[in-house]
């Protein structure tokens, strides 16, 4: 297990008023993909168009008193509030694959398949024209109907990111992407499709084509963290990067749990062995996790929130680039004065 380290806060700065678009994003520097943040008056326009589509269902839309938040915005239900906590076994092993569950493979360019699974790489989820960052919630909701899959459905997900150097982090990048869009019936398959061949299972050279169906999203917006919430000092902090990456710079206050240490080979480690591993974080407040850009942190996130911890997902470069705003706005009011 890695040494805990503490970072320390830096200078107080002017807080930032921020609008929060989760996006996806893969960087070559890095060859890992990420949840990013973003502000822009066209962002704001997209989320509001997006918010009163009619594919996005009432429970996203209503707060807990059954009805719309005043700006119009999803509030976190009292059932999404349930959800913190899942009451299903996260990780399934291939025996023990329910017969009606749809298997979705979120790896890149697969070889093969587990016979009877969707394919969707987690690259059709980016928005290409706008900085590799997330389609809007209505095209996700799109793709994943096209594919088949509705909200209710059963899933059990898989799949490798090659460029982040194998493992899980797709599978469960994927995983809490579609927890972030309100599906609750989900589970990962740990160890991916190489347990499955190691259980001398059979697979397949091509995916499978399900009929089209509606996938009605109901936002999970307690599953992902702002730079002011960061700021705040309300959550643990958790860099899931490598010890060289933590030392070289971080985000004040955060300890360093690198995302390999849950893992034994491609396999999440037991429950006994995480609780080690977290031992020295408390359930009574919530923990932030981030990697540069984000996947490899989904493995941390994914670990904390199958033991119970109320945890969110972040990433450094949010964080670094609201520095460097809230820098530039220090100078510009300096230099007005």
């Amino acid at each position: 297990m890695s040494e805990l380290k503490p970072a320390a806060w830096g200078g107080m700065r002017a807080p930032a008023i921020m609008l929060l678009t989760v996006a996806l994003f893969c960087s070559s520097a890095s060859a890992e993909c990420y949840v990013c943040t973003f502000l822009d008056s066209l962002a704001k326009e997209t989320i509001t168009s997006i918010l009163s589509s009619d594919s996005i269902s009432e429970a996203g839309r209503a707060n807990s008193s059954g009805q719309p938040n005043q700006d119009g915005n999803p509030a976190v239900t009292e059932d999404s509030e349930d959800m913190v906590a899942p009451s299903i076994d996260m990780l399934v092993k291939p025996s023990n694959i329910a017969g009606n569950a749809i298997i979705l493979d979120g790896s890149d360019y697969p070889g093969s398949f587990i016979p009877g699974a969707v394919h969707i790489s987690y690259r059709e989820f980016v928005d290409i024209n706008n900085t590799a960052c997330l389609k809007n919630i209505s095209d996700i909701a799109r793709i994943l109907g096209d594919a088949g899959i509705s909200r209710t459905d059963p899933l059990v997900v898989y799949g490798e990111c090659q460029p982040c150097g194998g493992g899980p982090s797709t599978a469960t990048y994927v995983y809490w992407l579609l927890r972030y869009m309100g599906h609750e019936d989900i589970r990962v398959l740990n160890g991916g499709i190489d347990a499955w061949m190691e259980a001398g299972l059979p697979v397949e050279n091509s995916s499978t084509t399900r009929p089209k169906s509606t996938y009605s999203p109901a936002f999970r917006e307690d599953l992902y963290a702002t730079y002011d919430y960061v700021k705040s000092g309300k959550a643990q902090i958790v860099d899931a990067r490598s010890v060289e990456e933590f030392e070289h710079g971080t985000i004040p206050q955060a300890i360093n749990i690198p995302y390999d240490e849950v893992l034994d080979g491609k396999i999440i480690r037991a429950e006994s062995e995480l609780e080690g591993i977290f031992s020295n974080l408390t359930k009574n407040k919530p923990v932030v996790v981030f990697t540069t850009t984000g996947t490899k942190a989904s493995v941390i996130w994914f670990s904390l929130d199958m033991l119970g911890y109320d945890a969110k997902m972040y990433t450094y470069r949010d964080w670094q680039r609201a520095e460097r705003d809230e820098r530039r706005q220090l100078e510009e009011m300096n230099r007005s004065k």
